[in-house]
C-alpha cells in the first residue's frame, strides 16, 4: 500500500500510529535511557552545589570545564526522551514484533533527533574533560595534545551534522524517502565509520591522560586510587564505542533490510552509555569535596589550630603558635611556620579542586615538638 501513496500520505499515515509496547532490546533501550539520564542530571546538579559554592564544603571554583560539563548535559536530556520515544515505535524491535513497517518511520526520525543531540552532548563533555586535563597539569606538551584532541574532536562533531543536515533534502527525507531525495555519494554508514574511529581515538585520549597527571601529583596513594577509579569511567565509555562499531554496517539498509530496528536499539544504548559515563566521570571528582565535607576522612583529627590572630592552618601568615600541651609527667610545647613556594603543575596537592592547584601554588608546614621530663 505505501507504494502508491506518496510521501506526504505515508507521513500522514505514520503519525497516526499509537505507540507500542516495548518489545525485545527496547525495554532495555528505554531502561538504559532514563537511568542513565537522571544519574547524569543529578551529578551534574550536585556539581553546581560544590562548584558554585553552595555547599559550603568549598569556595567558589567555578571554571570553563564547569560550564561546558553543564552545557554539554542540556542536550543530552532531550536526546533520553528521544530514545525513549524510538523505543515506542519501534527501535529495539525485531521486524516480526512491528505490525507495519511504517513504525521505522517515526522509529528513524526520532532516532535522527536522539543521535544529532547525543552527538552535540558527547562532544562538549569530552571537550569539559579535556580543560580539566588542562587545569590540573599545565605542562606544554599535556596542554598541546588535549587542545588537538578537542580540535579533532569539534572538527568531526561539526562535519557530522552538517552531513546530517545536508544529506537529504529535505532533512525529513531522511527518514522518509518518497518526501525527497539523499545524495548517493557518501553513505551515513561512511560516516558513521570515520566518526566513531575518531570518538575511539579521542576518548582513549580522554580517558589515558588524566592516569599520568594523577600519578605525577602529590597526593596519598588512597586518593590517587580514588581519582584513576573515577577517571577509569572514561575507559568503559570507550569500550562502549567499540561495541557500536560492528553495529554501524546496518545503516547500510539496501544491503541489510532486515532487523534494522533492532541494530538501532543496540547503537542507542551503547552511544547513551558512552556519553553519560563522560558526564559522570567528568563530574564526581569536584564532588570528593562535598563527601569530605559532610562524612570527614578516616584520617582527620578533632583539632582546630589557629594562629596568634585566630586565622586557622589554612589561612595566610608567617607561622602559628601552637602552645603548650600537657599529659602525665610531660609537657609539650609545638610551634609551626609554613612556607609558600611556587610549584610546577605536577607538583600540585590536588585534594581535587581547590584553588592553589589553580595557581600552583603548595603550602608547606613545619612543626617543631620539644619535650620536657618533670621527675616527682
Amino acid at each position: 500500500m505505501a507504494a502508491s501513496m506518496t510521501g506526504e500520505q505515508i507521513q500522514a499515515f505514520a503519525y497516526q500510529l499509537e505507540p507500542l509496547a516495548p518489545k525485545g532490546l527496547a525495554p532495555a533501550v528505554e531502561f538504559v535511557a532514563i537511568i542513565l539520564g537522571i544519574i547524569s542530571v543529578i551529578v551534574v546538579s550536585l556539581r553546581i552545589y560544590v562548584r558554585a559554592g553552595l555547599s559550603g564544603a568549598s569556595s567558589r571554583l567555578w571554571g570553563v570545564e564547569d560550564y561546558l560539563a553543564v552545557i554539554g548535559t542540556l542536550p543530552f536530556i532531550p536526546a533520553v526522551v528521544f530514545a525513549v520515544l524510538a523505543s515506542r515505535f519501534g527501535v529495539g524491535f525485531h521486524d516480526a514484533d512491528l505490525p507495519s513497517q511504517l513504525y521505522l518511520i517515526r522509529a528513524s526520525e526520532y532516532q535522527t533527533y536522539w543521535e544529532v543531540l547525543y552527538f552535540i552532548s558527547s562532544t562538549i563533555i569530552k571537550c569539559a574533560i579535556g580543560f580539566t586535563c588542562i587545569r590540573l597539569d599545565r605542562r606544554k606538551r599535556v596542554v598541546i595534545c588535549m587542545i588537538l584532541n578537542m580540535s579533532v574532536m569539534v572538527v568531526v562533531a561539526i562535519l557530522a551534522l552538517i552531513f546530517v543536515f545536508a544529506n537529504c533534502t529535505p532533512l525529513a527525507a531522511t527518514w522518509n524517502p518518497a518526501l525527497g531525495s539523499c545524495q548517493k555519494k557518501i553513505s551515513l554508514q561512511t560516516v558513521s565509520y570515520i566518526v566513531s574511529a575518531i570518538q575511539m581515538l579521542t576518548d582513549w585520549t580522554c580517558a589515558i591522560v588524566p592516569f599520568f597527571i594523577v600519578a605525577g601529583l602529590q597526593m596519598s596513594r588512597r586518593k590517587k586510587v580514588s581519582v584513576i577509579a573515577i577517571l577509569g569511567l572514561g575507559i568503559f565509555a570507550s569500550i562502549a564505542t567499540c561495541i557500536r562499531m560492528p553495529y554501524l554496517k546496518y545503516y547500510d539498509t539496501a544491503k541489510y533490510p532486515t532487523e534494522i530496528a533492532y541494530h538501532l536499539g543496540v547503537i542507542s544504548i551503547t552511544s547513551n552509555l558512552e556519553c553519560s559515563l563522560g558526564i559522570i566521570g567528568s563530574s564526581l571528582p569536584p564532588l570528593r569535596k562535598l563527601f569530605k565535607f559532610y562524612y570527614g576522612s578516616s584520617h582527620d583529627g578533632n583539632y582546630k589550630i589557629t594562629g596568634e590572630s585566630g586565622d586557622a592552618l589554612g589561612s595566610a601568615g608567617p607561622g602559628i603558635k601552637l602552645g603548650s600541651l600537657s599529659g602525665n609527667d610531660r609537657t609539650y610545647h609545638a610551634s609551626a611556620k609554613r612556607g609558600t613556594s611556587r610549584a610546577g603543575a605536577r607538583e600540585h596537592e590536588t585534594d581535587d579542586d581547590d584553588s592553589s592547584s589553580r595557581k600552583g601554588i603548595i603550602r608547606k608546614t613545619d612543626i617543631h615538638v620539644s619535650t620536657s621530663t618533670f621527675h616527682v
